[in-house]
């Protein structure tokens, strides 16, 4: 079984005591919720998600030898590491508790954040807590590390390695919880648009209806295909590094085999989570709105690039340079 390291969690929650009800109202109600009561799915309208659970246990080899010496999460995309532009988008959502798992050769990154992460703008805390992945076997296995310590609740997955870039960062995450909770799905992810040529590097949705060329609303899925080559891809809509999920893909993780190559992936056992009655759901990212990949030396350094480029006190400077760059590189033919 699949054990973990916590440095800290709170359980503690106060129980709400209902209000009498006669038999009457009982039956209504019984008859009301039924459609409900017998799936395993339950919404959690009554329940703000707070909770979220960032994987960060990835070797980064794509990013070697930069990754030998600061884990890729702690890299930096203008002023601030990957993660804390993560922790500002998932606080600006209501996120309060935040689980990093990670590897044992990243010690960096609780160094960095503590038990409780104060953000420098809002001034907003997160609390967090960490679970160490003692074997790189997907992001399936690393998910089931934090199956005590989300108990109960539905929770967000935010990638480690990827950050949203937009004027309002938490926006899509908003949409995101919020239509989990509309829709009383069992699971809800982000997604974008990519090249069919690139679909292989991704899960790819399979929407349940026919949607325009460009969805700006959130659709119902009827599966999702993990890396699928570009002439079996159902369309071009990939998740998008984020996730609103039932408590109960744990047990259902633990049901699901292995890959060939002895990973366990999400992917599969959301795709049980939906043949099981549990909805799932896509949120599309919006025209200003996009995913930021830092997982190998093209993206970090675009995402990089984009983030000085923009900035408020250097951005100006920066674009200078870029121009003197650009101008004498085109005079010398290597541009």
């Amino acid at each position: 079984m699949t054990s973990a390291r916590f440095i800290c969690y709170n359980f503690g929650k106060p129980v709400r005591k209902l209000p009498r009800r006669s038999f009457p109202d009982l039956f209504i109600i019984a008859f009301l919720t039924r459609g409900f009561m017998s799936s395993p799915f339950t919404p959690f309208s009554a329940n703000q998600t707070h909770k979220a659970v960032i994987p960060a246990a990835g070797l980064g080899t794509r990013l070697r030898p930069l990754t030998l010496a600061i884990p890729k999460e702690l890299l930096p995309v203008g002023r601030k590491p990957v993660l804390a532009h993560i922790a500002a988008e998932l606080l600006g959502a209501g996120i309060t508790e935040a689980l990093f798992i990670v590897s044992e050769g990243k010690p960096q990154i609780r160094g960095f954040f503590g038990d409780e992460y104060r953000d420098d703008v809002t001034k907003s805390v997160l609390r967090c807590s960490y679970a160490i992945q003692k074997e790189q076997r997907g992001l399936g296995d690393a998910l089931l590390y934090a199956s005590e310590w989300a108990g109960e609740e539905p929770f967000v997955v935010a990638f480690g390695d990827c950050i949203i870039d937009a004027l309002d960062p938490s926006e899509p995450l908003r949409r995101l919880m919020s239509t989990y909770r509309v829709q009383g799905a069992g699971a809800a992810v982000l997604t974008e648009q990519v090249a069919l040529s690139k679909v292989s590097r991704y899960g790819v949705l399979a929407p349940a209806k026919a949607l325009p060329d460009t969805p700006t609303e959130p659709f119902e899925v009827a599966d999702i295909i993990e890396k699928p080559a570009p002439h079996e891809a159902p369309g071009r809509n990939v998740v998008a590094a984020r996730w609103v999920l039932s408590p109960t893909i744990f047990d259902i993780l633990r049901r699901t085999p292995p890959d060939v190559r002895g990973e366990l992936n999400l992917t599969d056992a959301v795709r049980t989570v939906r043949l099981e009655g549990g909805g799932l759901w896509a949120v599309p990212l919006l025209t200003g709105e996009h995913r930021r990949d830092i997982g190998n030396f093209e993206t970090f350094y675009a995402a990089f690039l984009r983030s000085a480029l923009s900035d408020p006190e250097f951005g100006e400077s920066a674009r200078n340079v870029a121009r003197e760059i650009l101008v004498s590189g085109s005079e010398l033919g290597i541009l």
